[in-house]
Formats: structure tokens, C-alpha cells, sequence
């Protein structure tokens, strides 16, 4: 028992000790110099480098609130918001102050991310769902032809676009078309074509839709294989094609004009997923100064 209490004791004047320790003053630069260097005498290398480190932490706690809340920072300097934090507060206050600054900033920021994502994944089933609307206006056939413009003949690109939504569409409508190299993967040629069908005019569900242009100049200079072509060509492999089209907006009575959106669901799994690494690489951290290097000391 008689040990007990004097291992008690001995914890409570080591507490006592500890916060009775030298304090920095923040009430001007000077006092912070003088304050600073008396606390140091009592530190080692380690215990000096952390306050460093906890300095500099709370100048970042100041340059986060001062952007935060300017209105009630206003005409405060970084320095000054940073003495008036550390104001009277001996060496282990600043670590604890620092370290519960790190500690708030990352839980902060696994909360911002965890609801950037919630967003994400809200827009992505937005995305999806306008996409899948549009594709009902869909590309059934792809073929090349031959055909004359300004009495010279020349590959014609034909395209059927079938209607398989449940709906009528009308008015405006457009799809784009792209050109690859079958061999690079590389995008040769790219071009959206469009209008708009006349009020009494309308594509029944599964109607079709047909589209015949002169193929894009690009994938003509492509190859020289176009004197010897059989026409009509539905194999684009031996042109070292590849043709893609695709609607990006259709209009019907009921939701009029739908615009496809620019990014794809591809691009919010990758944002995602950059979003969920960064999460897991801060709760890896445990918000101490041990974690953080001293540099341009």
C-alpha cells in the first residue's frame, strides 16, 4: 500500500512539474524569442526538433482558419493568429495543441472525401441513367460505300441508327462519330453530326434513322487500299479502321431535349477510387509529430 501511494505521488508531481514548465509568451516577437530560448535550455535535440515541427503545424492550424473564417480573422497576420495560439503555454500544451490540430485535420479531410464520393457515386447513377436514355438511340448498322461528290467517287460512311426506346423522338438529335487505328489504338478522325427533325416528323420506336456522309478525310488518307475496295465494306480491319458512333442527344415529347453528359461512369470509378486510397492512406496516419519530417531547418 505504502508503495502504491508513493508511485502516486511521484506521478502527480511529475505532472505538476511537467506543467509547471517554462511557457512562450506570444505577446510580442521579442518575448516569443526570449520565451522560446528559455524553453529550448530544457529540451534535448528530439523534444527541440518537435517543437519546430509543432510550430510550424500551428502556423497551418492559422492559415486554414484565416481561410476559413476571414471575416473574423480580418487584419490578423499568420504570426499574430499563431502567437495568440500558443500564448502561455508550456512545451507540452504546443505538442498536445499540435497533435489535436493534426488529428481534427485528418478526420476532416476522411469526411470530405467520404462525401465527395457519396456525391460521386449520386452523379454517376445521374450519368448512367441519361446515358442509357440516350443509347436507345441506337447504332444497328455501319458500313462503307462508294459514292460520288463533285463528280469524283469517294468512301461514303453509312450509318443506320435504330430507335429502341419506347418513346417517339423528335426535334433536335445528334451522335458523334470517332476513327481509330486498329494497330495504334490511336484516334484518327472525330466529328458530331446533327439537326433537327422537323415538328411533323417523328422515329417511331424501332424505326431507323439513316445517315450517308462522305467519309472523314482523315481515315481516307489513312490507307490507299480505297481504288481496290469491294463495296460495300463491312470488315474495317484491312483499312486498319475502327468506327465508332454513338448518340449524345436525343429529344422526346415527354423529357425533351437529353444531352449526353461528358464523363462516363469509367471516370467516376477512377475518381472513386483515387478518393478511397486517400482515405485509407489518412487512416494510416495517427496525427503525431513523429510522423512528420523537419526540412529547411
Amino acid at each position: 500500500m505504502k508503495n502504491t501511494y508513493s508511485l502516486l505521488i511521484l506521478f502527480v508531481i511529475t505532472i505538476l512539474f511537467s506543467a509547471c514548465g517554462p511557457t512562450i509568451s506570444g505577446t510580442g516577437e521579442q518575448s516569443f524569442k526570449t520565451s522560446k530560448a528559455k524553453m529550448e535550455e530544457k529540451l534535448d535535440k528530439t523534444e527541440k526538433e518537435d517543437l519546430e515541427k509543432a510550430l510550424r503545424v500551428i502556423m497551418l492550424k492559422a492559415m486554414k482558419e484565416k481561410w476559413n473564417s476571414p471575416e473574423k480573422n480580418e487584419g490578423k497576420t499568420f504570426d499574430k493568429m499563431v502567437m495568440e495560439m500558443i500564448d502561455g503555454k508550456t512545451y507540452s500544451a504546443i505538442i498536445s495543441y499540435a497533435e489535436d490540430f493534426l488529428k481534427a485535420d485528418r478526420d476532416e479531410k476522411i469526411k470530405n472525401a467520404e462525401t465527395e464520393i457519396d456525391s460521386l457515386q449520386k452523379e454517376k447513377i445521374k450519368t448512367e441513367a441519361i446515358i442509357k436514355k440516350i443509347a436507345a438511340f441506337k447504332l444497328t448498322k455501319i458500313s462503307i460505300s462508294e459514292d460520288e461528290s463533285f463528280d469524283e467517287k469517294q468512301p461514303y460512311l453509312d450509318l443506320v441508327f435504330t430507335n429502341t426506346s419506347a418513346y417517339n423522338l423528335t426535334g433536335e438529335y445528334m451522335f458523334n462519330i470517332e476513327i481509330f487505328s486498329k494497330k495504334t489504338g490511336q484516334r484518327i478522325a472525330a466529328q458530331g453530326q446533327g439537326g433537327t427533325w422537323n415538328d411533323d416528323y417523328v422515329l417511331k420506336p424501332n424505326e431507323t434513322f439513316e445517315d450517308h456522309q462522305p467519309l472523314l478525310s482523315e481515315a481516307v488518307a489513312h490507307t490507299n487500299l480505297w481504288k481496290t475496295a469491294e463495296y460495300p465494306i463491312i470488315d474495317f480491319s484491312p483499312y486498319d479502321l475502327v468506327i465508332k458512333a454513338y448518340a449524345t442527344k436525343i429529344t422526346t415529347k415527354k423529357e425533351g431535349t437529353i444531352e449526353r453528359p461528358k464523363a462516363n461512369a469509367a471516370y467516376f470509378d477512377t475518381e472513386i477510387k483515387k478518393l478511397n486510397e486517400e482515405i485509407a492512406a489518412l487512416k494510416e496516419q495517427k496525427g503525431t509529430l513523429n510522423e512528420l519530417e523537419l526540412t529547411n531547418k
